[in-house]
């Protein structure tokens, strides 16, 4: 079954990306070892986290782990401070 977006209104795209954030914020906190409030924070100053809430990207279509993978490699890609 194929969703179309154009048929989505963006308040069902919002609830669908919290939704999708806090079930991969809750995968990611539990293999890192930190509290789901820390990874929150950290996840919330994310490029992932923008292009997560901006609804043209289709991220909020996807399913938690795909998240997780994108914001693990966006966090690889950054230089040590």
């Amino acid at each position: 079954m194929e969703t179309y977006a154009k048929n989505v209104s963006d308040k069902t795209k919002n609830a669908c990306a919290v939704v999708l954030m806090r079930n991969m914020l809750l995968k990611y906190s539990e293999r890192h070892n930190l509290s789901f409030e820390m990874a929150m924070l950290q996840f919330g100053k994310s490029s992932t986290y923008e292009s997560l809430f901006d609804f043209d990207t289709a991220i909020w279509k996807e399913g938690p782990d795909y998240v997780m993978e994108l914001y693990e490699e966006e966090l690889q890609s950054k230089p040590d401070k």
